[in-house]
């Protein structure tokens, strides 16, 4: 990815640790930030993670306190990025494990130590937009709700430990908060629009009868706030959403997925609600700026289908 003019690299930062280094934003992160000069440690669990000049691996899980007292030794900065669940018998474990225990363990390793970015992924999950309803573009100062599913609830439970170890131990935080972020398998997907066993398209449709619209973020955009957060100082003690340049609506997505594959379309209704996200705070303080249209990224995207 080519890195806009706002993105530097923080001086006061030599190596990074990244935690969840297999994930879209970690997989992405880490060469975007060797580019920049920072030296990376990496947290392997259960996938190898890909040899790199400047990169250093470091066995170890976020739920065993020991190992991440270890991987943060030496480490200027973290970038927590785990958007998976964890080990345990339930949604509910498994969110709790992944999003509070393992952030907990992070937090308290570092609370003592000369960090001067504790960067922490989170997502639109927390504002409950899908099942209820919003007015308006939602920004950071929309309540939080637990209304989708565990993975919202503990998000919002991570993002208020941050606030709080901040606060309590000045822990350098900043909560970056992301939509679904667009990969190549996400767009192979067609956002998930494509039947590509039945051959046919799926038309979302939204509570109120109307086609879904939805704001995402592309990985170059998602990578670029992170990079942000760890090399603008304003950042500190604050949360920001990062979104692609413009909401889209589903029969815009679904009318270029038809020119694509000839495929029939097929309304698909639902229970959700449409929205739409406000990164004015992102852009103003921070300097983001979004460079990647999805349904632009989804025309030039090679489908293979024959």
């Amino acid at each position: 990815m080519k890195l806009p003019a706002t993105i530097r690299r923080n001086e006061k930062i030599d190596k990074v640790l990244v935690v969840g280094p297999n994930g879209n934003v970690g997989r992405a992160l880490i060469p975007a930030l060797l580019s920049l000069g920072y030296k990376v440690r990496a947290l392997q669990y259960c996938s190898e993670v890909p040899a790199r000049d400047g990169q250093e691996i470091v066995p170890g899980h976020t739920l065993d306190a020991e190992a991440v007292r270890r991987a943060v030794e030496g480490v200027d900065a973290v970038c927590h990025m785990i958007r998976a669940t964890g080990p345990g018998d339930t949604q509910c474990q498994k969110w709790l494990n992944c999003c509070v225990v393992g952030a907990t363990n992070l937090l308290e390793a570092v609370k003592d130590r000369p960090l001067v970015r504790f960067v922490a992924g989170s997502a639109d999950n927390v504002f409950g937009h899908v099942t209820m309803r919003h007015y308006g573009p939602i920004n950071e100062n929309h309540t939080k709700r637990f209304a989708d599913d565990y993975y919202g609830l503990f998000k919002i439970l991570e993002e208020e430990l941050c606030r709080q170890y901040h606060l309590g131990f000045a822990v350098p935080t900043v909560v970056t908060r992301f939509g679904l972020i667009w990969t190549d398998e996400v767009a192979a997907a067609g956002g998930w629009a494509l039947n590509r066993k039945a051959r046919k398209i799926r038309r979302l449709i939204d509570v109120d009868g109307e086609c879904l619209v939805r704001h995402d973020v592309h990985i170059d955009d998602a990578v670029q706030g992170v990079l942000l957060a760890l090399c603008r100082d304003e950042a500190v003690g604050e949360d920001f959403t990062f979104a692609s340049p413009a909401p889209y609506s589903s029969d815009r997505l679904c009318a270029i997925l038809k020119d694509k594959t000839g495929w029939p379309i097929e309304d698909a209704p639902t229970a959700w609600h449409s929205w739409t996200l406000d990164d004015s705070k992102a852009r103003s303080l921070l300097g983001y700026s979004p460079t990647v249209d999805i349904l632009d990224f989804l025309r030039r995207y090679e489908l293979g289908v024959a």
